[in-house]
């Protein structure tokens, strides 16, 4: 299967971060398209890294297994990727009361970064996909995606990017500008937006939507490129 991102094969480099508009907007389809990518560009060492992945009991899959099973499916080495989770908790909600359900402390923003840290060190690049949307709180202490990449920043490396994975239908836009100005007004990079899932028969709504999310800028003028729509259903044929 082809690759819907592979025009920001030259831009995932080092720590970039994977979050969302909301949840189920296609993120771990998009961090596999990124980990094709990066690959593509000469970055033969991949690793993916789930901080908090909800929703999973004992030896169930997790989001990093369907990345693997997705670029295993599209041709990329076997010992190309490795895929990390810091932590699974067994109810499918927000990180703070599913670890209240599990009884079990969540895992520190530090401790994260130790591990994206470690990865770094043995990879060309480490993709984090987040939990959620922007905001989704991941530590039990307020903390989320957004202040986990400030910490990357300071700690692991200084060029972190996020790509923020977005709708196509209705009522994206304006989730889409909310998540952009939370990212921006907290200094993070935003290497470029994602259509998450794009209809096979896209209408007019989906059209224009898409046509506006390219115009979008940073609040320095700058352009936020889209990188690439990932189609709905990618990757099905291969076995996800």
């Amino acid at each position: 299967m082809g690759n819907p991102l592979a025009r920001a094969a030259g831009m995932v480099r080092g720590v970039v971060v994977v979050t969302g508009t909301d949840t189920d907007v296609g993120k771990t389809y998009a961090t596999a398209a990124l980990a094709l990518a990066g690959y593509s560009a000469g970055r033969r060492r991949v690793a993916v890294y789930k901080p908090v992945q909800t929703g999973v009991v004992g030896d169930d899959s997790g989001d990093v297994d369907d990345v693997a099973r997705l670029c295993a499916a599209a041709g990329l080495p076997g010992g190309a990727l490795t895929t990390h989770e810091g932590q699974r908790l067994s109810e499918p909600m927000a990180p703070p009361p599913a670890a209240d359900l599990d009884g079990v402390a969540l895992l520190s923003l530090d401790d994260h970064a130790e591990r994206i840290a470690a990865l770094l060190h043995e990879h060309d690049l480490v993709l984090v996909e987040g939990s959620g949307g922007v905001l989704v709180e991941l530590d039990g202490e307020g903390h989320n995606i957004a202040d986990l990449t400030q910490i990357i920043r300071r700690a692991v490396d200084p060029h972190v990017h996020v790509v923020l994975v977005v709708r196509s239908g209705l009522g994206t836009l304006n989730h889409t500008l909310l998540s952009l100005e939370a990212l921006c007004r907290r200094g993070v990079r935003v290497l470029g937006t994602v259509l998450g899932s794009w209809p096979a028969d896209p209408q007019p709504l989906h059209e224009t939507n898409r046509n506006y999310i390219r115009t979008i800028q940073a609040q320095d003028g700058t352009n936020i490129p889209l990188l690439g729509a990932v189609p709905q259903g990618w990757g099905a044929a291969d076995g996800m």
